[in-house]
């Protein structure tokens, strides 16, 4: 997904007064998006709040994450049980869609792309009920995901028993679903390849080819210092336990099933 940020200039003129050191700037969290998710759904539960992750900090090492999101990225680390899983959520989402619930990535580039992972992928991987709409979707949702790799989410573990294969796609643009597909996705990255810190994840997340052959090549560098100045303008510190370890570990993961449960609930369907 393309990430567009706004900025506001100020300028101010002075004559003969040396102006006083300025502060340093602290990131500021936006309220957010509602608590309510998208209207046509059933079963659809709205963002968590304080209360369901009672004991988890929600205000160390945020920087300027929406506070109405920072229980979902923690449902998601509890659930999970890969620490420091909130943090990095919050920053990928920064990236791919601004924090948007219903980014959606129209472009050519992007249709082209899911219709290639569909054509690609749709005779060695369980049929979608809404293959031909994943095909022309594009990416979107919290986290940028590929129409259709978003719907197979979970079939490494589940096969057939996916709990998205029947869902529209649309169903990205929930909060807690798109949660559940980061997770997956991210527990995939650190469970099948070599990943040396948290860059490393992001680096998997743009293309995991680029943490194989394509590793410490340009491509490679850039998405890493592209990661590197998310984290600075978004205000979250890297290395900095036990909010966000130097590398995460997926070694307690639950199961797709358990997370889902977790995060989820009741599959959502369409009203």
């Amino acid at each position: 997904m393309s990430l567009i940020l706004w900025g506001l200039g100020l300028a101010v003129v002075a004559t003969m007064a040396t102006p006083p050191a300025k502060a340093a700037s602290v990131p500021q969290a936006p309220a957010g998006p509602p608590l309510a998710p998208p209207s046509g759904w059933d079963d659809a539960l709205p963002l968590p709040t304080a209360a369901d992750v009672q004991g988890f900090d929600l205000l160390t090492n945020w920087g300027a994450t929406p506070e109405s999101l920072r229980p979902l990225f923690a449902l998601v680390e509890i659930k999970s049980r890969i620490a420091g899983a909130a943090r990095f959520l919050a920053l990928a989402a920064r990236r791919e869609s601004a924090f948007v619930l219903t980014a959606h990535n129209k472009s050519s580039g992007e249709r082209t792309a899911s219709a290639n992972a569909y054509s690609n992928n749709k005779a060695k991987r369980p049929p979608l009920v809404y293959g031909a709409a994943a095909a022309a979707w594009g990416s979107g949702g919290l986290f940028g995901l590929l129409g259709p790799y978003f719907l197979w989410t979970g079939i490494q573990e589940l096969g057939g028993a996916a709990p998205l294969l029947g869902s529209p796609p649309e169903i990205m643009f929930l909060p807690r679903v798109a949660a559940f597909a980061g997770a997956v996705y991210m527990q995939r990255i650190l469970a099948n390849y070599r990943v040396d810190d948290v860059a490393d994840i992001k680096v998997g997340w743009a293309s995991p080819s680029l943490l194989g052959n394509g590793r410490g090549g340009a491509t490679y560098k850039k998405v890493r210092a592209r990661f590197l100045e998310d984290s600075a303008k978004l205000g979250i510190k890297l290395n900095a336990p036990p909010t966000l370890p130097p590398k995460l570990s997926a070694a307690a993961w639950p199961g797709v099933a358990a997370v889902f449960e977790g995060v989820v609930g009741t599959p959502p369907r369409l009203a």
